[in-house]
């Protein structure tokens, strides 16, 4: 089990040279080293096309703003703004349409073959996530988990907890957190 403090994370540019990705959580060994799982945020100002990824799967969830569409050859999906993200190949040429300002999202990008990886956005409640890595960011608001080390762990606001054990986790009220998941 790591917790990564809320000034760990490090803005990543995106491969399209369009923006950047803040980057939560990874396997990586060294910082900026090859990864095969990460977890990461992106603020999308503007429509445009996303960083193509050839043998990666992406989740995507929206966290902040009025909608995110994603449009790809013949397909047009809404990311969804609680729960289970939306799911898609990078290898896809998809463009991200922001409905209005402030769009975030959170997003988590797997290599295909070595790991499956959805990304959550949990609302208050209590919520069971479960995989060979279990990623929990505190969004907003602190967290109380269970399960981890097989004790109760607290995270407060914008920490990063990895470990390799299922876990119960409580959501505050009018708090958010996201959940990441990857089965190898």
């Amino acid at each position: 089990m790591r917790i990564l403090p809320f000034d760990h994370p490090r803005r990543v540019p995106w491969k399209n040279g369009r923006g950047s990705t803040l980057e939560l959580a990874t396997d990586a060994a060294t910082v900026g080293g090859a990864w095969t799982w990460r977890l990461s945020l992106a603020d999308v100002p503007e429509a445009g096309p996303f960083s193509e990824y050839p043998g990666i799967d992406r989740s995507i969830v929206l966290l902040e703003g009025a909608g995110l569409v994603l449009e790809s050859p013949g397909s047009r999906c809404e990311v969804p703004r609680a729960g289970r993200g939306l799911a898609f190949p990078g290898d896809n040429p998809t463009v991200g349409i922001p409905c209005g300002p402030g769009v975030r999202d959170a997003n988590v990008m797997v290599v295909r073959g070595r790991w499956r990886g959805d990304v959550h956005l949990l609302l208050a409640g209590t919520h069971e996530l479960r995989g060979d890595t279990v990623v929990v960011h505190a969004y907003d608001g602190a967290l109380s988990i269970d399960g981890v080390a097989m004790r109760r762990v607290s995270i407060n606001r914008g920490e990063t907890l990895i470990t390799d054990r299922p876990m119960t986790l409580r959501v505050q009220t009018l708090g958010r957190a996201i959940g990441a998941v990857f089965t190898g």
